[in-house]
């Protein structure tokens, strides 16, 4: 009987070893990186052994959407209990769930673990209660759709039309929908000025003027610190380095642009190209010729975007649009993506006084009202989406002051600080350095006190970006004021009047402000204001004279959604909604608190062929950076 209870004894030994996991070898302690699928790609977690357990989990990357969230929070301390990756998955979380424990599986199977050892059945608890973020999105999506696409674009300015023509040519078929009747928006009213460090014509025009090359360094430098280095640094890379691309297609298809290359106020290098009729239409209706040609891509005027269709599934991404038509409403389903180049929200009083209270309806605007209403960044964030630094509204300092409105000759006054052009107040007087960046001469005009500004000039100042013909033609129309003596300019000024109010220049202060200045042109040096005086700056001797009034009007909105350098739209998560893109002015980060003139082009045009392309391919078009990406 001893001997046969020993022998019991000895089995039961013998089964609580073999029912321990088999880890006869042991693992190799250390941290081990795990990858897996989830809902998406690239989900990782960093697993800790000893030799025989899962000493600790962490999820480190993820590309989850919130209702995966919950997973990733409870399920790494669970697997450590449990010291099994059989735990249960997270109801709602499902795909997540198997994606943490493949990767944590990956990350055992690297350090030499059974796997079937660490796979035991685990006895499910009473499942609790985890922090989770609500989900944002649509509560009632298509179930059939009205019309299907690979790429789906909202807007036609410049950035739209930019994304269009670039996923028109990667093979995708796209639609381009535009809420007015024709294509254009406030781009086709915009000056036409384009920033771009180098060109395929720069080494011409850098001859011509004997200017030093430009560098991308230094556009980079330049943008952050007009922006009060609240710019997103990677946005502002990318739009510098970009806008060569965009700027020499557009002339490989027959742009033209002025023989000239100017540094408006807040540039320290000459970039700033011009178009030939100081017009951003002469930009868009090349960009419809473009796109025109283009089988694949169709284009829907008078469709007006009313929601952005986001599931409320695991998968929580956008999958379509819904438009208004003439005919009623319809539905658009986009395969791969939707892309917002709806604009900026400057016409829109009631959403911009939201931000800036004083910027009322008495405060005009360069923008086309039709056009800048902001309705997408709305709808964006009604389904999550993030803005940023809304508050930034730039005032354009030059626009006529009897109506708002950005002009062909409210473009003269930005383009001529470094040709001489002089910035006086109503008696005469300089009032701010014509090098400015945009809101400090806004600002500066605004505390003369006055409802208008005024730009002095002479032939020699301007003949390197306007014709004489164009001068004729400003006077004619009355926009400039001419005189053959700066004592009659001052005349003329002061019998012009503006809302009712007449200036009171004095002839003599006026002369003496012209002669001072054309000293500190030869000096190089200007004490009163700190300009940096350049080499090609016109001294005005002699007449005739000339005048162009001007005064702010609101102008560009520096914020809006919040996306990264692949153009992909962030929620109020922090994280990326699939699916949804932007680019242009309905997007924030790249300007910061105030935005240099002519970076508006480079920046639609730049993420606006990068969205098209990338949506189209989930490539990134790497071949647009002569200059490489850090």
């Amino acid at each position: 009987m001893k001997k046969l209870f020993s022998f019991a004894v000895c089995l039961c030994m013998l089964a609580t070893i073999l029912a321990v996991p088999a880890l006869a070898d042991g693992m190799t302690p250390g941290t081990y990186k795990g990858i897996a699928k989830g809902m998406f790609d690239g989900l990782t977690v960093e697993v800790t052994v000893s030799e025989t357990a899962i000493e600790q989990i962490e999820v480190v990357s993820h590309n989850e959407t919130s209702p995966g969230w919950p997973a990733l929070e409870k399920l790494p301390g669970a697997i450590v209990e449990a010291q099994s990756i059989a735990v249960d998955g997270i109801s709602g979380a499902t795909m997540s769930s198997d994606g943490v424990k493949a990767a944590v599986e990956d990350a055992l199977s690297q350090a030499g673990a059974d796997i079937e050892a660490f796979s035991r059945p685990v006895e499910s608890e009473p499942e609790v209660a985890v922090s989770y973020n609500p989900v944002m999105g649509s509560f009632d999506v298509p179930e059939t759709w009205d019309e299907t696409y690979d790429v789906v674009i909202v807007g036609g300015g410049f950035a739209g039309m930019a994304a269009a023509y670039a996923s028109g040519e990667a093979g995708a078929k796209t639609v381009l929908v535009e809420k007015l009747s024709n294509t254009g928006g406030n781009s086709a009213i915009n000056g036409g000025q384009y920033a771009s460090y180098t060109s395929s014509r720069a080494a011409e025009l850098q001859e011509k003027f004997n200017l030093v090359p430009d560098t991308a360094e230094k556009h980079i430098e330049d943008t952050i610190a007009g922006g009060d280095e609240m710019n997103n640094p990677r946005l502002v890379e990318v739009m510098v380095k970009g806008a060569p691309y965009y700027l020499n297609l557009l002339l490989d298809n027959g742009l033209v642009i002025r023989e000239s290359l100017a540094r408006p106020g807040g540039h320290y290098g000459y970039r700033t190209y011009s178009t030939e009729t100081f017009s951003g239409s002469d930009i868009t209706n090349l960009q419809r010729k473009m796109m025109d040609g283009q089988e694949n891509v169709t284009l829907e005027l008078e469709t007006k975007l009313v929601e952005i269709y986001r599931t409320r599934d695991e998968e929580n991404k956008v999958v379509g649009i819904r438009v208004a038509t003439a005919d009623g409403y319809k539905t658009i389903k986009a395969e791969k993506g939707v892309i917002l180049a709806t604009g900026g929200f400057g016409a829109n009083v009631e959403m911009r006084e939201t931000q800036v209270p004083y910027l009322t309806e008495d405060i005009p605007t360069t923008n086309n009202k039709a056009a800048s209403t902001g309705e997408g960044i709305q709808l964006a964030q009604a389904i999550g989406a993030n803005t940023m630094q809304m508050s930034n509204i730039q005032r354009y300092p030059f626009a006529d002051p009897t109506n708002g409105v950005l002009d062909t000759y409210a473009v003269w006054p930005f383009s001529g600080p470094s040709y001489g052009i002089v910035y006086v107040d109503y008696q005469g007087k300089r009032y701010v350095s014509e090098g400015e960046r945009r809101d400090v001469c806004a600002n500066a005009a605004v505390a003369t006190g006055f409802v208008s500004t005024y730009s002095i000039f002479n032939w020699d100042v301007v003949k390197n970006y306007a014709t004489e013909e164009e001068l004729a033609a400003g006077i004619a129309c009355g926009r400039i004021l001419a005189a053959d003596t700066l004592d009659e300019l001052a005349e003329k000024i002061n019998a012009y009047e503006i809302k009712g109010q007449y200036p009171s220049v004095d002839a003599e202060t006026l002369k003496e402000t012209i002669a001072t200045h054309n000293r500190y042109i030869d000096e190089g040096v200007d004490p009163d204001f700190a300009k940096v005086m350049a080499a090609t700056m016109a001294k005005m001797e002699e007449g005739p004279y000339y005048a162009i009034p001007q005064f702010p009007s609101v102008h560009h909105t520096m914020g809006g959604l919040v996306i990264d350098d692949h153009t992909q739209v962030y929620d109020i998560y922090g994280a990326v909604i699939p699916g949804l893109y932007a680019a242009g002015e309905i997007t924030g980060g790249v300007h910061g608190t105030n935005r240099l003139g002519s970076n508006a082009d480079a920046d639609a045009c730049t993420f606006g062929f990068i969205s098209g392309y990338y949506v189209a391919t989930g490539e990134y078009p790497d071949f647009m950076f002569e200059e490489p990406l850090e």
